[in-house]
């Protein structure tokens, strides 16, 4: 087994919250369990974000109940990227 793998940053819990914080900022309620995140905007959800830190990988499964879900989770995207810039991004 390769130990040299890509790992995201996403493996530290200060990087977790730190994504939690961030959300915040931007408008977002959170909810945070561990590598999971229940994100919603305004009254609706708006998506799930499950941190595959051993993997890199993130996966953003979006809920469409939000007219403005695309641009929104763009903007998630952005955030997750500005914490770290290797990880795939995949969302569904």
């Amino acid at each position: 087994m390769n130990h040299s793998v890509n790992r995201s940053p996403f493996i530290f819990p200060e990087t977790r919250l730190r994504l939690a914080s961030l959300l915040r900022i931007n408008g977002f309620h959170v909810r945070m369990h561990g590598y999971e995140y229940l994100v919603s905007y305004g009254n609706a959800f708006l998506c799930l974000i499950l941190l595959q830190p051993f993997e890199a990988t993130v996966l953003i499964r979006v809920f469409k109940w939000i007219e403005e879900s695309s641009m929104l989770v763009e903007k998630i995207v952005g955030l997750v990227k500005t914490l770290d810039k290797t990880s795939r991004v995949i969302t569904y």
